[in-house]
């Protein structure tokens, strides 16, 4: 066989595995989608969108009202973020009965910047979604617990009072 017929049949083989590597692995979508459930975030809400003049003060007045404290704050090029105080609850009786004995949540609020929205004196708008972080003491480690009927009635007011605070300062 001549060098051109070789090259010729290498291109194929390389094309070949190319072919098949592109759709045996489509991408890092496949990866992501594989992983635990542990790994995935729960509980996500779009909440509103503020502006750099009231981000911070209308998401710690809101939090404050359902006693969580901001334990962390920091802007990036990209977003800004608090995060609150682990709140420790107490376990209630379906949880007790479960031999967990204590539970805490922490609350993540990001505001995301939107480029578009560049203000000379207002700086930027941003859209905002909590995160919510909850764990289950079982004896030896925290877990994640997200089943809990009171903490979901709780987030679900928190998220609501969000949507209707950002609303009203538009």
């Amino acid at each position: 066989m001549n060098k051109e017929g070789s090259d010729i049949k290498r291109s194929k083989y390389i094309f070949l595995i190319i072919g098949i590597c592109i759709t045996l692995f489509p991408g890092c979508s496949l990866i992501k989608s594989l992983q635990s459930d542990s790994n995935k975030t729960v509980n996500k809400y779009y909440i509103g969108r503020a502006n750099t003049e009231t981000f911070q003060q209308v998401v710690e007045k809101v939090l404050l009202e359902y006693n969580y404290h901001i334990e962390e704050y920091d802007n990036g090029p990209t977003s800004s973020f608090l995060v609150t105080r682990w709140k420790i609850r107490e376990t209630e009786e379906f949880e007790a009965e479960n031999k967990y004995e204590e539970s805490k949540t922490k609350l993540i609020i990001t505001g995301m910047i939107d480029n578009q929205s560049f203000e000379r004196n207002n700086g930027f708008s941003y859209e905002c979604f909590l995160e919510v972080r909850n764990f289950i003491y079982d004896g030896n480690t925290f877990v994640p617990d997200y089943k809990n009927i009171q903490l979901n009635n709780e987030i679900n007011e928190i998220v609501n009072k969000f949507i209707q605070t950002f609303a009203n300062m538009d």
